[in-house]
């Protein structure tokens, strides 16, 4: 009954500053999100370029963490992750000490007051709480956490392979069991530090009297308002998934309705998190208010503490507001996942796919190999790379062609390396596929790169044009003068040509191209990836490149057994003629497809 009481009060308190509140974290995490995302992958990257690495992993972990850059900027990720989460902290407690005597504030006012206390603690030195407030910061967002750990690629094989050692899931359980025992005691430090004023040392032990002879009843109260928030999130969750599968099959396509859904999953999913992660911290910051008015009154023999709402108040949680919520819910992810279909994918998502999908030459099961229209196609494929090959006509100009001759285009023996730019323009390169495509014409690199800028990634294989061809110098250049570094990666079957493509310009990403796996190959400074014919790839080989911190790409994978078995090895790239299928198989699952078939056979 007292647990029931203090979840009513809760809920009283957050409605008083309920809108400044949510206002305040929405335009606090939005703003800030993005900017300490970009800028610790920035460093981390940074850390990663120094130490030689394309991954971490639990054994190159202590070799990377050794490295005289690592560990500065390192202190500069979490120095900032330290100040981000004791400002909003110190904020909520803010709003919500002031709710707690019907003080209404401003969003502003949040911030403000969040801020000043943020200087305060600063001036005073109070490293340990941001610490503690820090790790309880750990304990409500685990999901996120975890989700991000798990995909984030330069870390995303840290925790699998701490999961995959004895030594290492008992570390985990000792963390996750250590800062449970740490967070309930410590629960009300911030309170005794932030809004009495007191030292670390004299905020903990406030919490400790306060939470003497209370534990249940605050357990109780965290636990049960926690649960509240998680269910309405997967209430969310469940309507939306099955509101865009509706979207699917009426607006898809058949061809692409599954790929549609997963995609709207993944976002929903992403959105939710964000949005529902607020409302949990929002949520234990005004259930700690109650708990602590409470608790504080009885330590000293005074009446209970009885909250008073101002006159005029508009609840913030009833049935409207719920409803608003899966409206903003729906309409975020039917916009981004329509951004992602036809307005230009968010490339930055690349960061959380576990295996990344690369269209060969293009989605060449689609359009002709090598062309604008199968770069087009590969896009429309929901494809992450399209692989390119590039040589060099006669007069100097980069062009997208993959054989030695002409010979599958138009019969004739023909080189690209013979011909001059004004023949090249002459050839018609789509009609041996299909009519549709006849008059379809070789591309230049250039145009390849601008049509792919914002839509997707290259994959640009230099071919082989001989020891004195400065083919791999001008790629370089043309690749830092598009201004298109981040957004591709070149590879080449040549490790000399990847050794000089680093000399022109060493922060393009170079991939060696190999038929087989024979010796440490992927050693070479020159080397950040290895593209392996999939045949050839093994359970033990991709553990090898991966412990040495590079990534492991397979090619060219078309049949639904070898994208499975591809999958369970753990590649980070797979080259393939079909994208579609390609993700259906990495990220589809029996339950989405069978709720497809449930709702086309619901409309039928």
């Amino acid at each position: 009954m007292r647990i029931r009481r203090r979840l009513h009060e809760a809920r009283q308190i957050f409605e008083t500053n309920g809108r400044a509140v949510m206002l305040f974290e929405m335009a606090y995490w939005a703003l800030l999100l993005p900017i300490l995302f970009e800028v610790s992958g920035f460093l981390i990257q940074t850390a990663l370029h120094f130490s030689g690495y394309s991954y971490v992993t639990v054994n190159n972990l202590a070799e990377f963490l050794t490295k005289p850059a690592t560990v500065p900027l390192l202190l500069v990720i979490l120095f900032l992750i330290l100040m981000s989460i004791m400002l909003e902290a110190a904020s909520l407690l803010t709003a919500f000490e002031a709710a707690a005597f019907s003080r209404k504030l401003s969003a502003f006012a949040v911030f403000t007051g969040g801020l000043s206390r943020l200087g305060e603690q600063i001036r005073r030195r109070n490293i340990k709480l941001f610490l503690v407030v820090s790790l309880h910061f750990v304990i409500v967002h685990i999901f996120l956490i975890y989700r991000v750990l798990c995909r984030a690629n330069p870390v995303k094989f840290i925790l699998p392979g701490l999961m995959g050692e004895s030594w290492g899931r008992l570390l985990i359980v000792v963390f996750l069991v250590g800062s449970a025992a740490v967070t309930l005691p410590t629960a009300f430090i911030c309170f005794g530090c932030v809004a009495e004023q007191r030292s670390f040392r004299g905020g903990f032990e406030r919490s400790l009297d306060l939470m003497r002879g209370n534990y249940f009843q605050a357990a109780g109260t965290l636990v049960g308002s926690n649960l509240i928030v998680t269910a309405a999130g997967i209430v969310i969750y469940v309507f939306s998934v099955v509101l865009m599968a509706v979207l699917a099959v009426f607006f898809a396509g058949r061809k692409m309705e599954l790929v549609f859904l997963l995609e709207a999953r993944d976002r929903i999913e992403i959105i939710l998190i964000f949005l529902f992660g607020i409302v949990l911290t929002v949520v234990n910051y005004a259930s700690l208010t109650v708990l602590y008015m409470q608790f504080d009154r009885e330590k000293r023999r005074k009446d209970n503490w009885k909250f008073s709402l101002p006159p005029a108040r508009t609840a913030v949680i009833n049935h409207r507001n719920l409803m608003a919520v899966l409206a903003l819910v729906t309409a975020l992810s039917a916009v981004s996942v329509f951004d992602a279909f036809r307005g230009g994918v968010l490339l930055a998502g690349d960061m959380f796919n576990e295996i990344r999908i690369t269209a060969h030459r293009g989605s060449s099961f689609a359009a002709p190999e090598n062309t604008i229209e199968a770069l087009e196609a590969a896009y429309k494929d929901r494809a992450d790379y399209a692989e390119i090959d590039v040589q060099e006509t006669k007069d100097g100009i980069l062009v997208l062609f993959h054989d030695s001759n002409l010979r599958r285009i138009d019969g004739s023996q023909r080189s690209i390396g013979n011909m001059t730019w004004e023949e090249v323009q002459e050839v018609d390169a789509g009609t041996w596929f299909s009519e549709e495509y006849s008059g379809c014409r070789i591309p230049l690199l250039e145009d390849a790169i601008e049509f792919a800028r914002g839509r997707l990634r290259l994959n640009i294989e230099i071919k082989y044009a001989g020891w004195d061809s400065e083919l791999p110098e001008k790629v370089a250049q043309t690749i830092k003068e598009a201004d298109f570094l981040d957004q591709c990666v070149v590879t080449s079957t040549s490790l000399s040509y990847l050794e000089r493509v680093k000399e022109a310009e060493s922060d393009i990403y170079t991939g060696y191209i190999v038929s087989a796996a024979y010796g440490s190959y992927y050693m070479d400074e020159a080397v950040d990836f290895i593209s392996l014919l999939s045949s050839s790839a093994s359970k033990s080989l991709v553990n090898r490149i991966h412990e040495s911190g590079k990534e492991i790409h397979v090619w060219t994978v078309n049949k639904r057994s070898e994208l499975e078995r591809v999958r369970l090895l753990g590649v980070d790239n797979v080259i393939t003629d079909n994208p579609v299928l390609a993700r259906e198989v990495f990220y589809g699952e029996e339950q989405a497809e069978g709720l497809l078939a449930g709702i086309r056979e619901m409309l039928r």
